[in-house]
């Protein structure tokens, strides 16, 4: 993970690649998304088995954090 201040610096990385833009997220809406049950609970030890019921509160907030960028589909294509 690079954490970086801005948009513009995450643009002049040497490791950006254009049309990746809509990917970018502030450190706020990375950590609402790592805040969902599917990151929350990895340490239970009955995280895997469960892993399938945290999908779709994973899913929600990414899309709610990325207004539902076409980067961020997770369906397979």
């Amino acid at each position: 993970m690079n954490l970086f201040r801005s948009k513009e610096h995450v643009k002049k990385w040497s490791g950006f690649k254009p049309g990746t833009e809509a990917g970018i997220l502030t450190l706020a809406d990375a950590l609402r998304v790592m805040s969902t049950p599917r990151h929350r609970n990895r340490l239970r030890p009955d995280y895997v088995s469960r892993l399938p019921e945290t999908v779709p509160a994973f899913v929600q907030r990414l899309l709610e954090v990325s207004g539902n960028s076409p980067f961020w589909d997770l369906r397979p294509d």
